[in-house]
């Protein structure tokens, strides 16, 4: 990353950024800690500002309404500010009335679902005598018929009897109305509040009408309502069809022009000329070169080298990963971007999480599973459509659905290779069937590790999986010792190695009492790494790092979850497809197909329970070890960094 400095007249300050806002390889910033002034846009400028702002506004509006949303890869509208403001307009507002209509009668259509039948029945029972001019008929809803005796003793007591109480049991709730002398109707209105009760609600349009009309209009309504509601989706459907492409086009035009706008005013001017700061790329240096081939002779631009350390928090960052492992990033943007100073510990998610994942799911059967969930998103990929999960109001763009798709591939691949390791399909499915063996020579296919003989496998399983604590725990303490000593943090320095030494200590000396091995060749690399854990203490002046030890070799015994959970996954499986091949045997000889498919249906569907409710754990256990055992060791979390966010046009230049 270089920066990139250029100065030049005002009069090609917009033209200038224009032409980088084409390249898109430039990130700009305020140049802070100069004495010029901040640009001022010109009156012709504000207004034009403030026109495309309200466009932008208009179609983001208008896409919500429609349920649509802004598309980055739609190319821009082409026309000017007043095309623009004389399309989006009429769209908004007819998409507002249309939406706002169609909401009405969802309401009025829940209205009648829920008290159609209600009033039906009170109508009857009112008898018409909310029509008397003397007489008013207050209507309501109670859940329990004590509760409707205590209301009758307080009326009686208010009103000295002069009521007339009539009840309908509906469903769990009973209907009912009272009938008071209109003089009455205050103070029986009272009572209903003093018991909690309400009369029952009617809509601004019904409010004037008796029972037996509302009951009428709700039975008409009923009817109407649907074929209103099916009109207005079908014309909602046709606004949506005509004006999709078109609003998102807006959109993208109106934000490319009120950024370019706003960066404007964000530059250094003095009175005549403008300075521009920015970050570039050195693998894009050229485009940028080319731009300001053009105007030579009227700006001066220069280039210069940043500081890797008094700068690091403030230059942006590009991660540079090979294809396969970019997938994974984003595993990483959404926590923290690492210091131009620091590492990129994407690689290690690339390897690892995949294969851990692998180790615990480790079976044919689910991976094939997933596989085919892969092949289903990548079709949303390959036709560009966003992929949109109404329960959880999540929308996925196709570059985002094209990411978790490269992530689930390693994933898929890993899952089978330890399943054949395993030997495991569906459980011990194919065990049953004869296609793995757990001896040589008894299948076609030999089981290497059988994960679920706990006797023979578990102790292997178990340090194979604390190998793989030992060496993140370890690593974290050293790159943190590494970044301290680049940056002269003597106190990091010293805390990071202590704890290296420490806990190396702590797993030789765990081997040699485990083993009843304590030769010199084991005895004096413990006793030197001890030293360097309490020189670690002392240089960094925190005696609290002695109290903290055990806890940070504790967290290498959190790797053994990749063993504890895969087998309790194995476990769930196996006996999922006993209980398929049980239900066959029950059904006995004379219903063997029968009892066949019906031991199959139930084995399936106990799978497909399992694999929903296991999928997350198996996603999270494994990313857990990586986000916390690993990246706090380092201090991931604390040293953030700049992404990279060059100045470009969102779906393409002009």
């Amino acid at each position: 990353m270089e920066k990139l400095f250029i100065a030049g007249p005002k009069s090609l300050a917009e033209t200038i950024l224009l032409d980088l806002q084409r390249s898109g390889v430039v990130q700009i910033d305020p140049l802070s800690g100069n004495r010029l002034g901040q640009y001022q846009l010109s009156s012709e400028e504000e207004i034009r500002l403030r026109r495309w702002e309200a466009v932008a506004t208009s179609a983001d509006h208008t896409l919500r309404l429609l349920g649509l949303e802004p598309d980055p890869a739609v190319k821009p509208f082409q026309s000017d500010v007043e095309k623009a403001e004389s399309i989006g307009l009429p769209y908004e507002q007819l998409s507002a009335g249309l939406v706002e209509r169609r909401d009405q009668l969802r309401e009025e259509l829940e209205l009648i679902g829920r008290y159609r039948w209600v009033v039906e029945q009170l109508a009857e029972a009112a008898q018409g005598l909310d029509d008397s001019p003397r007489l008013a008929v207050l209507p309501f809803l109670i859940e329990k018929r004590e509760d409707l005796a205590l209301l009758k003793q307080e009326m009686t007591s208010a009103l000295d009897g002069r009521f007339v109480l009539v009840e309908k049991p509906m469903g769990g709730r009973i209907a009912a109305l009272i009938v008071v002398l209109k003089q009455d109707a205050d103070e029986a209105r009272g009572v209903l509040g003093h018991q909690g009760l309400g009369e029952l609600p009617r809509p601004r349009d019904y409010a004037r009408m008796n029972l037996r009309a509302l009951a009428l209009r709700l039975t008409e309504r009923s009817e109407l309502v649907p074929l209103e509601m099916g009109a207005l989706d079908k014309e909602l459907q046709r606004l949506i069809q005509k004006g999709d492409w078109t609003l998102k086009e807006l959109w993208n035009r109106a934000k490319n022009e009120t950024l370019r706008l706003r960066t404007l005013k964000e530059m250094s001017s003095g009175r005549y000329g403008f300075v521009l700061f920015g970050w570039i790329p050195i693998a894009l240096k050229s485009q940028v070169l080319k731009i300001m081939n053009r105007y030579e002779g009227q700006t001066i631009h220069t280039f210069e080298p940043v500081d890797e350390h008094g700068e690091a928090a403030q230059i942006p960052v590009t991660l540079a990963n090979p294809r396969w492992v970019r997938p994974f990033e984003s595993l990483i943007s959404f926590l923290n971007t690492p210091r131009y100073d620091s590492w990129d510990p994407t690689w290690i998610i690339a390897v690892l999480f995949p294969l851990w994942f692998g180790m615990i799911v480790g079976d044919i059967g689910y991976g094939l599973i997933f596989a085919g969930v892969a092949h289903y998103l990548s079709t949303y990929v390959k036709h560009n459509r966003t992929l949109k999960i109404d329960f959880f109001k999540m929308r996925l763009s196709p570059e985002a659905v094209g990411r978790l798709v490269g992530i689930m591939k390693p994933m898929i691949a890993w899952t089978i290779v330890w399943g054949f390791v395993y030997g495991e399909f569906f459980g011990d499915l194919l065990q049953r069937l004869g296609f793995f063996g757990t001896t040589p020579g008894s299948a076609l296919i030999p089981v290497l590790i059988l994960r679920t003989d706990t006797a023979t496998t578990a102790n292997m399983l178990i340090l194979v999986s604390i190998g793989f604590g030992v060496f993140q725990v370890l690593h974290g303490f050293y790159l943190k010792a590494i970044f301290a000593h680049r940056t002269a943090e003597k106190k990091h320095f010293w805390e990071a190695s202590g704890y290296l030494g420490g806990v190396a200590a702590l797993v030789l000396f765990s081997y040699a009492f485990m083993s009843r091995d304590f030769g010199l060749w084991l005895v004096v690399p413990t006793l030197g790494c001890a030293a360097v854990f309490l020189l670690g203490v002392v240089r960094a002046r925190m005696p609290l790092m002695i109290a903290e030890l055990p806890t940070q070799g504790g967290h290498i015994l959190s790797y053994i979850r990749i063993y504890a959970v895969g087998l309790a996954s194995a476990i769930l499986a196996n006996l999922s497809t006993n209980v398929g091949f049980a239900l066959f045997h029950l059904f006995g000889v004379a219903g063997m197909i029968a009892g066949l498919l019906f031991g199959i249906l139930m084995a399936l569907l106990i799978h497909a329970v399992l694999l929903v409710l296991l999928t997350v754990s198996h996603v999270l256990q494994p990313i857990r070890l990586i986000w916390v055992e690993f990246f706090t060791k380092f201090d991931f979390y604390t040293s953030s960094g700049r992404p990279y966010r060059p100045f470009k046009f969102i779906g393409g230049s002009l």
